[in-house]
Order: C-alpha cells, then sequence, then structure tokens
C-alpha cells in the first residue's frame, strides 16, 4: 500500500505528538502546520489525502473546514478535540458533511485510513440500504422500523447485532425498543441514563448528531458491552436517529470485525432513511390527530343548537353551521363570503365592533352582546351572540359567534314583567278600592250602634256587596293570568241579559238592540259586561237617580260604523270587509257620560286613575284586559246622548260571526 499524506493543524505540541506517535506504524506520512493559512497553502502546492484540525487550539473550526473543501472538495477532514478535559479518552471526529465518524485518538489510525483507503466490502452498502429503504416504504408504525433494522442488520454477514433506542427527553435516557424480546439472546431489557458522562457513545450520537464507534478493547464503555464480549464483537457503531428538528433514538449496531469506512457509512445511510421513516410516521399520526380533532370539532359544530359562524378579518363569513342555515332561511353558499350585514342591521354591528376593540384592548377573548337576527323573510329574532376574537402572531384575524335564539326568554320576561305589573296594580287597587267601601261600611255600622236606627244598614250593604265584587275581579283577574282560557261561541244577547241580572241595577233598563254569535270565554265576557252595567248605573247619573231612568243599550258594530274604521279592522277570513258586516259589539248608556277629568280616554283604562270614593278603579282595567285576551280593542267615547260608549272590535282574526 502507497503511503497517504496527512496534514495535522495544530498549536498545541502536545497533541501534534499524540496524533503523530498514534500515526507511526501506519503507512502514512505524517505533517505539521500551526496555523490554517499555512494548511491551505500546503494543500495548493501538494497532494494531501487527510486532514486533522485541533479543535482545542485552532477556533471556527467550521470556518476552516469550508476554505479546506472549496480548495479539495474530495479531502477527509477530522477533528480532534478533548472534549472532557482530559478526564476520557480524546476524540476524533470525521467531519466530512457526507461521511461524519468519531472514533478514540487511539483507533484513529484505522479511521482514517479507512477514510482514505478503499474498502473491499464497500458493494455491501448499497444491498444493504435498499434492502431496508424498501422494507420502510410503507412503514406506518415505529415497531415496523425497529423489526427491519434490527433483523436485517442481524441477518448479515458483516453485523452480528443491532438494537434501536428510544430517546426519552424527559428521562434523559436511551431505552432499549425490542418489540419481540423473545426473538433475541440479547439482555435488553435496561435503561441507559445520557448527560452525565456515564455512556459516551449514546450521548456524543444524540449531542452531536453524529454517527460515534468504539472497540471492544477500548476503556470506553460500550452498551451491552459483557454480551458483546461473550459474542466476539469487535466494534459498535451508535448512529443517531434524528432530524434537523427531533432526536427520537439511536441506532447500536455491533459487529465482529472492525467497522471499515464503507460499513460505517451503510449504518449511517441506514439510519438516516430510519430517520425519515419515522419522521413521516410522525408527521403522519400528528395530521391524523389534527383531522381527527378538527373532524370533532366540527362534527360538534355542525350538531350545535346554537347557530355558529365565522367571520374573517373584514367581517365577512368564513364558516357556518346547519343551525344558523335554518335560522336565518338562507342556503349555505348564499352566506358564505357574504359580509355579516347581511344578518345583522348596522346598530348591532357597531356595537359588535365596539365589543371587538375592547376585547383586543384586554386580557378577555369573549364576551356577550345582543344582536337581533335578520332572517331571509324579513323577519327580526332576538338572539343573544357570544363573541370571540381570533388572534393570530398578535394580529385580529377574525371572530366566532355563538347564536342563541332568546324569543322564549324574551316571551318570559315580558309575560314576569306584565305579572309583576298585575301584581302591582292588584296592590294599588286593593290598597285604594277595597279601603274606601270598606271605610264606609265601617262608619255606617258605627252609627248603626250610636243611633241603634237601621237606617244605614243598607248603605253599609251596599259597600260590603261593592267590596265583594272587587274580590271577585280580583280573583278573576289572578286566576292563572288567561283572559280566554276557556273560549266557545257565545250569544251576544244571551251574555249580556245574564250579566245584567248579576248587577243591583234599581231602576235602570237594559236594551239589546241586535245579536251576535261571539268565539268568547263566557265567564270573562260576563265579567265585561257586569263591570260597564255597575260602571253606567254608578257612575252614568247626575243627581237624583229618580229624575232619570238609566237606559243601557247593547248591539253589533257594523263595519261601517265603527270608529276605528273597516280599513283598520283585521278580517281572519281573508275577504274584504263590507261596511254592513258584523265586526262586533258595543255598550252604550245615556247617562252622564265619561268623567271631565280625563285628558284621554285611555287613562279609564287605567286603575291607578279614580275619580271618587268608589273609583273606576279595576273594573274597567279588567274590561280592557279581558278585551286584549280575546284579541279585542275596547275605545271610549262618547255616546250621543251624551253618555258612555264602549266599542268592542276584533283586531287580529275574526272572533265573530
Amino acid at each position: 500500500m502507497s503511503r497517504r499524506q496527512i496534514l495535522c493543524i495544530s498549536r498545541d505540541r502536545s497533541t501534534r505528538a499524540t496524533l503523530t506517535l498514534a500515526l507511526t506504524d501506519a503507512p502514512v506520512s505524517v505533517a505539521v502546520a500551526r496555523e490554517p493559512a499555512v494548511a491551505i497553502d500546503r494543500l495548493e502546492r501538494d497532494p494531501v489525502d487527510a486532514v486533522v484540525i485541533d479543535a482545542g487550539t485552532i477556533s471556527d473550526v467550521p470556518a476552516v473546514r469550508s476554505t479546506l473543501e472549496s480548495v479539495a472538495p474530495d479531502l477527509s477532514i477530522f477533528g480532534y478535540w478533548d472534549a472532557d478535559g482530559g478526564e476520557t479518552t480524546p476524540v476524533l471526529t470525521e467531519l466530512s458533511a457526507s461521511n461524519p465518524a468519531t472514533a478514540p485518538a487511539t483507533d484513529l489510525a484505522q479511521l482514517i485510513l479507512d477514510s482514505i483507503t478503499p474498502s473491499s466490502t464497500a458493494d455491501r452498502r448499497p444491498e444493504l440500504v435498499e434492502t431496508i429503504r424498501c422494507e420502510l416504504a410503507d412503514a406506518t408504525s415505529p415497531r415496523t422500523v425497529e423489526q427491519v433494522l434490527r433483523t436485517t442488520f442481524t441477518a448479515s454477514d458483516a453485523f452480528v447485532f443491532a438494537w434501536v433506542g428510544e430517546y426519552d427527553r424527559g428521562e434523559q435516557s436511551v431505552v432499549p425498543w425490542i418489540t419481540d424480546p423473545d426473538a433475541t439472546s440479547w439482555p435488553t431489557h435496561r435503561t441507559f441514563r445520557v448527560g452525565n458522562g456515564a455512556n459516551p457513545l449514546l450521548e456524543r450520537a444524540l449531542y452531536t448528531q453524529t454517527l460515534q464507534t468504539a472497540s471492544t478493547d477500548s476503556t470506553r464503555p460500550i452498551p451491552f458491552a459483557d454480551r458483546a464480549r461473550e459474542r466476539d464483537v469487535q466494534a459498535v457503531a451508535v448512529s443517531p436517529l434524528a432530524t434537523s428538528e427531533e432526536r427520537y433514538g439511536v441506532l447500536v449496531v455491533y459487529a465482529d470485525t472492525a467497522l471499515s469506512a464503507a460499513e460505517r457509512g451503510t449504518i449511517r445511510s441506514v439510519a438516516e432513511v430510519a430517520s425519515h421513516v419515522l419522521e413521516t410516521i410522525a408527521i403522519r399520526g400528528q395530521l391524523e390527530q389534527q383531522e381527527q380533532t378538527l373532524h370533532r370539532y366540527e362534527r360538534l359544530v355542525e350538531t350545535a343548537g346554537d347557530g355558529i359562524y365565522v367571520l374573517d378579518a373584514a367581517g365577512h363569513i368564513m364558516t357556518i353551521n346547519d343551525a344558523i342555515v335554518e335560522m336565518t332561511g338562507y342556503t349555505r353558499e348564499g352566506l358564505l363570503g357574504e359580509h355579516a350585514d347581511l344578518l345583522f342591521d348596522e346598530s348591532t354591528i357597531d356595537r359588535a365592533e365596539t365589543a371587538i376593540g375592547s376585547l383586543l384592548r384586554s386580557n378577555d377573548r369573549s364576551t356577550t352582546i345582543e344582536a337581533p337576527l335578520e332572517t331571509k323573510s324579513g323577519t327580526r329574532i332576538p338572539c343573544e351572540v357570544q363573541l370571540t376574537v381570533l388572534v393570530h402572531d398578535d394580529e385580529f384575524s377574525g371572530c366566532v359567534g355563538v347564536v342563541r335564539d332568546v324569543t322564549e326568554r324574551k316571551r318570559n320576561e315580558r309575560r314576569l314583567r306584565e305579572q309583576n305589573e298585575r301584581l302591582d296594580a292588584f296592590a294599588r287597587i286593593v290598597s285604594h278600592d277595597l279601603r274606601n267601601p270598606l271605610g264606609i261600611a265601617q262608619g255606617y255600622l258605627e252609627l248603626v250602634a250610636e243611633t241603634e236606627s237601621l237606617e244605614h244598614l243598607p248603605t253599609a250593604r251596599r259597600s260590603l256587596d261593592r267590596m265583594e265584587a272587587i274580590i271577585d275581579d280580583v280573583l278573576a283577574i289572578a286566576r292563572d293570568g288567561a283572559w280566554a282560557s276557556e273560549t266557545t261561541r257565545v250569544d251576544l244577547e244571551s251574555a249580556a241579559t245574564e250579566a245584567w241580572n248579576h248587577v243591583s241595577t234599581g231602576g235602570a233598563m237594559l236594551s239589546i238592540v241586535d245579536t251576535m254569535t261571539l268565539t268568547a270565554d263566557r265567564s270573562r265576557l260576563l265579567r265585561v259586561f257586569e263591570n260597564l252595567f255597575r260602571n253606567a248605573i254608578e257612575h252614568g247619573c247626575d243627581g237624583d237617580e229618580s229624575e232619570h231612568e238609566l237606559t243601557v243599550r247593547v248591539g253589533t258594530l257594523e263595519c261601517g260604523a265603527c270608529s276605528l274604521g273597516a280599513d283598520e279592522i283585521e278580517n281572519g277570513t281573508g275577504g274584504e270587509l263590507e261596511a254592513d258586516d258584523p265586526c262586533g259589539f258595543f255598550v252604550v248608556d245615556d247617562g252622564a257620560g265619561l268623567p271631565d277629568e280625563f285628558a284621554a280616554a285611555a287613562e279609564l283604562f287605567d286603575p291607578s286613575v279614580s275619580t271618587d270614593a268608589d273609583g273606576l278603579g279595576i273594573g274597567l282595567w279588567v274590561v280592557r284586559e279581558v278585551a286584549a285576551g280575546h284579541d279585542w280593542r275596547v275605545t271610549a267615547t262618547e255616546s250621543e246622548a251624551g253618555g258612555a260608549r264602549f266599542e268592542f272590535v276584533t283586531v287580529a282574526g275574526r272572533s265573530s260571526s
């Protein structure tokens, strides 16, 4: 073998001596250069097969290596350093990007010679690498990777055994990963600590991302050394299984002869293939997990009862679920890409933009606003929208809205509010209207006791009867708040006559002008007539009742004669109302008329308004509430005779015939 030329770049005399001594018996010639510039000049003048750079005395080794490679691209370049301050054997690392390898300084002669001398085993490398590449082409799990590497290396004539170690970052350890422990006699059930110097081969392979080699005769500890010596193992190689982003573990290979450059290259190439396969499996697993998570989220969004939409930063609709489609009446295609102002009015958009701005200025990410949703048909659904802002790289990228229909809640709130108002009215009415007749009755009963005369008893009795009527009215109102709970066909004349008999009418007369059939709650309708009749009798006469016999008339309203006008009356049948069609009924008297102090007729129906000790009080309020419960509109006007006239008209569909 012809002598090869080795150039050592080092400023340390002892390092130069160590390397020269180690290469004394090798068929090489060793030259020394103290500075990189001298070495480069030597390369330009003389042929050199390999260069050794003393990393302990030469700074910026990567730059020196790059310069050397630019001068001699095929040059084998090694770095020599005493990484542990002399506590362990100095290490020689091959710095060539295409063929990185390490060995103890005592083995550097063989390492250098392997690098610069053609090997008879070079033809094994492509065959073994290609076999493993084909076996791993469809690998979908790390288990397959481990099995292929272990069985292929073990079956090869050039190697004795191989195993894969998984790197546990949290525990700072390498754990042998044998998927089929019964298939090997090697004692692989143990853990190797890294990071503390106890297992330098594994540690350097992981941390330097380069192939590490060692002889079983060296002083450096190797994994499973006892078992290796039993099997006459002469060399061990540890190659990292890693990518630029992740360390997966190591591939450890044992051979019964010193590892040649080709065999080390084979191990590195296999480790590179396995690393890419592990990376692909990991990425595929992450993608599958993300797809599963995304699918779950999509299913949750699609099946959510509340409407969900996603807007981009400009307010355009990017995503919607089925609930939004159902709520609005639009198709999915009709909404996607449109601006949010298709679903929300300008004031709602302004409130949402204000809320989003407030969220972006704070640490909060979500808030709730009221936002009426406008449907395709033009109706507005009262909704509550929970807004969540989307921020990417500290930039606002859009928002997510969860829309909940609160129609029923609003209805319940309104019902509760009306109920509370009713209770307030009850309190005012009971405290006022009951107190007055009660005070009168008590006063007259005291007169009876003082005078022992019974002439005041009828007056006291009338006050008590008035209290009883008020109590009946209050109970009628309080009874589940339904003003027309049991509707039936009721004859107008029959109901009015029955109610007249329930009232103390004195000398007043009832006249039924004409009749019609109403759809009404008979009990509530009787209460309307009783209250109107009682008010007419109690408040309709000025002065002495004997001088004027009050007449109360009840009859039907013709559309042409109605004070509302035919165009204001809704016909439930969908046809045109003729002027002589009945559209409601009236109650009119020829008494004193409506009190002058009421500025508006609507005040008559306010339970807080009263004109005298007896007061109109709850009576006319009950009339108004019963009318509303039947979808009737009640109006109060002055009659032709100067008395009071009350008209009831169907305004939400005809309930009469």
